[in-house]
């Protein structure tokens, strides 16, 4: 029952940074939530459209589309996709996802903490830790990152799945439980969740109480994987074909912030302190936390498991530190699925993890005073007040531009096709129409992903469909695949194919590329893998 009151309490506390934002219609002016608001109307036209899960986005880029959903994560924006079926708005959707992010990193924070701990003071110092680590709300209402916010909101569930495991008997049962949290954590953000799915692993060699645990630990993690495949492997294997690695290449090298802003507290987001308009403050009682860590390890106060989490911790800490200096500029030049990260201080997310763990360590003892609970708590809080109410202010947004949005979405060429010259700059006259020869074109329709018309060639014909090339895309003339020339100079990185004199039905369809049918293979083998497991234990738990 008291732990029923700390859950009230701590999704009560986590209400705060979001009060403003719910006060006013207006949107919450932030790096990213233009391209959100976009993303979430293309998203869901894509759902009503038919595509089960969104690959490719056909209004947007001019009309001209892009695969976009086959590299960004899927879990912010089918959250988004549920108040909008609802008739709601794109602002309160964005918002709405916001918060449900929040909310579940502070019960899935402290599900993990009290399994782990078995103590509530010390799960509900880390939870606040967590909840309140400065780069956990800027990602939010400066950045306006939903994924990193459910990164952030699936790796402690991943941590709990993994820690029950190594209580339960139930081993067929535990593996589903990691495998589904995997899947959520690695649908939620594709770098970050990349780093956490790390530290999952990291965490069960270091953790788990025998072999068998570990290994039954690890099937979970990599059933998560095979589950998460249709998503991971095509975003991964695919990216080849776009501009992502030639414009991103660099762009670590201007984001690497000075050692000391790390650990001077900003509680005014001094523009002084700023990364390319981010704070990366660790935080006032985070580090108070890395010290009192530093402190009681060297004069080996801390006992066992204790003692173990918090090495754990200060080895993610450090690495991620590390990482973010100027110092790892030849891991960053040489690794090149390191540079998906953009942006050195995005490994804050780490220590948000990492620090909060810490804390839970050090800043608790076995029988705490409640006033030092709440004081500690009290300062986590006020000391980020500063992003209770978006720091960038708010802005009236016209929907419906967002809802017929032109653009493409990303800023640095990582869905941007490489047979293309880059992203459209304006609607074509004509969708469909004769590059050569003479014929008409008629009965035409456009949907996202499959486009239906009727050309009466009377000479041989070169037709273009004003849609940008991606793997997947195939053109049938009354039934029968015709192939397909996107290398054309004069029609750069657009769909162009040849007929004969005639009249022909012409169908073009996006469908799956062969490294996706692969991945999607690999999913199903890995639902049909859990069902197994679930039968199993079902089995088992009727002749206990």
């Amino acid at each position: 029952m008291k732990s029923l009151k700390h859950y009230i309490l701590v999704i009560a506390i986590s209400f705060l940074p979001f009060i403003s934002i719910f006060a006013t219609p207006l949107a919450p002016h932030t790096h990213d939530s233009p391209v959100h608001f976009a993303r979430i109307a293309a998203y869901y036209k894509a759902l009503t459209d038919g595509q089960l899960l969104p690959r490719w986005a056909g209004e947007l880029n001019y009309g001209y589309g892009m695969p976009l959903f086959n590299f960004i994560y899927h879990v912010p924006y089918l959250i988004t996709s549920i108040p909008v079926a609802f008739g709601a708005g794109l602002v309160f959707s964005f918002k709405f996802a916001l918060l449900v992010s929040f909310l579940l990193s502070g019960v899935f924070m402290y599900f993990f903490a009290l399994r782990f701990f078995k103590h509530e003071g010390r799960a509900f110092i880390t939870t606040m830790l967590y909840q309140f680590a400065p780069f956990h709300l800027v990602d939010l209402v400066v950045r306006g990152d939903m994924a990193e916010g459910y990164a952030l909101a699936f790796i402690p569930l991943v941590l709990y799945t993994i820690t029950r495991s190594f209580e339960e008997k139930n081993t067929a049962k535990n593996i589903v439980f990691i495998g589904f949290a995997t899947l959520l954590l690695i649908i939620s953000h594709n770098a970050i969740s990349l780093v956490f799915f790390g530290v999952a692993a990291l965490f069960t060699l270091v953790f788990a109480p025998d072999n068998k645990k570990r290994v039954s630990a690890l099937m979970g993690l990599a059933l998560g994987l095979g589950l998460a495949a249709f998503y991971w492997l095509p975003a991964l294997v695919e990216r080849k074909f776009t501009y992502g690695d030639l414009f991103m290449k660099d762009m670590y090298k201007s984001h690497f912030a000075p050692i000391q802003h790390f650990f001077i507290p900003n509680f005014t987001n001094n523009e002084a302190f700023l990364t390319g308009g981010i704070a990366v403050t660790l935080g006032l009682m985070q580090v108070v936390a890395l010290i009192s860590a530093l402190y009681f390890l060297f004069k080996k106060k801390i006992i066992g498991i204790n003692k173990t989490l918090a090495w754990f911790a200060l080895f993610l800490t450090i690495m991620a530190l590390f990482v973010m200096q100027p110092v790892s500029q030849f891991f960053w030049s040489n690794i090149p699925i390191l540079r998906m990260f953009q942006f050195p201080w995005r490994l804050l997310n780490v220590t948000t993890l990492s620090l909060a763990l810490l804390g839970g360590t050090v800043l608790v003892w076995k029988k705490i005073p409640l006033r030092w609970l709440v004081s500690i708590s009290l300062l986590c809080v006020i000391s980020v007040s500063v992003y209770f109410r978006p720091p960038l202010g708010f802005d009236p947004i016209d929907e419906k531009y967002f809802w017929d949005y032109p653009l493409n979405t990303t800023y640095f060429g990582e869905t941007d096709v490489i047979w293309s010259a880059g992203p459209a700059g304006s609607y074509p006259e004509k969708r469909f129409e004769l590059a050569s020869g003479t014929g008409t074109i008629t009965n035409t329709s456009k949907k996202n992903t499959v486009h239906t018309f009727t050309v009466h060639a009377e000479t041989d014909v070169q037709v273009v469909d004003r849609t940008q090339y991606f793997p997947g895309w195939r053109v049938y003339n009354n039934g029968q695949k015709l192939p397909i020339e996107f290398q054309d100079q004069n029609w750069r990185g657009l769909i162009t194919f040849s007929l004969p004199k005639g009249t022909h039905a012409i169908r073009v369809a996006w469908e799956e590329s062969a490294i996706r049918q692969i991945a999607e293979g690999v999913t199903i083998i890995s639902m049909v893998g859990t069902i197994g497991l679930l039968f199993l234990s079902r089995g088992r738990k009727q002749h206990a």
